[in-house]
């Protein structure tokens, strides 16, 4: 147990120094907290990572800038299309760097980006469909409303707009 403790405190005070070498110049940041979200499409370059209690996490594209391959556990994929599709509960995921377009569907999802990119997200309509961060700004609860934000490049904070507006393309309703 001590073993186990010693290492993840080493985890805990290493691993914010690994990620501040990774960022680059005009890098922005982007969390996700809590969400339940009828889609969140990210789109970007950098570092992804997070978690999905339960739902669908569908990998429209992703460009390794090194010779790391994405991790994503707890689901299996199918190929549907041209996209990779992981469904199922509990599902982790680490893309450590490259150009990326993701898709996210379910509940309980937490998602966490250094880099640069966009990020489109519609909830679920719950009154409690978690928050949306960009760039250390204020947190915008996700709603029935389309949420967009930037990343990384000149500061923009997360805006809400209608739905028939902003409504991420291709979207299903579930």
């Amino acid at each position: 147990m001590r073993r186990f403790l010693t290492v993840l405190l080493a985890v805990l005070v290493l691993a914010p120094a690994a990620l501040a070498d990774r960022r680059a110049a005009g890098d922005g940041a982007l969390a996700v907290s809590g969400a339940s979200a009828r889609v969140i499409a990210v789109k970007g370059s950098g570092l992804i990572f997070g978690h999905i209690d339960q739902g669908t996490l569908t990998v429209i594209s992703y460009d390794a800038a090194g010779a790391s391959a994405p991790q994503i556990t707890g689901a299996t994929p199918k190929i549907v299309g041209n996209a990779v599709v992981y469904s199922g509960a509990d599902i982790r995921f680490l893309f450590p760097n490259g150009r990326y377009s993701l898709r996210f569907e379910g509940t309980g999802i937490d998602i966490s980006a250094v880099g640069k990119g966009n990020v489109t997200a519609l909830g679920l309509g719950t009154g409690h469909d978690g928050t949306l961060t960009a760039n250390s700004g204020d947190s915008e609860p996700l709603s029935v409303l389309s949420t967009n934000a930037s990343f990384g490049g000149p500061a923009k904070s997360a805006a809400s707009v209608p739905l028939a507006q902003g409504a991420a393309k291709g979207s299903s309703q579930k």
